[in-house]
């Protein structure tokens, strides 16, 4: 079986797994071994600037609740709403967190 033209038809290391039932990370071994260049994983890009929930979620923020209250208020988990709050993170009172080493 050849694992690179499965990949090449099939566009992800995934589907060439299910295909062929090898464990992903073989699949991925072998690829990598044939000196493939691996399509990025994850699906497409996030837009945040096209993103009307990112733009609420950080409405929220801004408006001083905490990650805590967004997620129960949304049911929205802390890896979600943290990647659409942007960088600035507070501590438990409210204040900017300092970067670490400073």
């Amino acid at each position: 079986m050849d694992v690179v033209a499965l990949y090449d038809e099939l566009q992800s290391i995934r589907a060439v797994a299910e295909r062929t039932g090898l464990p992903y990370s073989n699949v991925r071994r072998q690829l990598h071994r044939a000196g493939v260049e691996l399509r990025p994983s994850g699906g497409r890009p996030l837009d945040l600037d096209a993103d009307p929930v990112s733009d609420y979620l950080a409405g929220l923020y801004r408006r001083d609740l905490s990650l805590r209250a967004i997620k129960a208020r949304t049911g929205y988990g802390y890896g979600f709403i943290r990647a659409r709050v942007g960088p600035e993170l507070r501590d438990r009172q409210g204040r900017p967190r300092k970067a670490a080493g400073l």
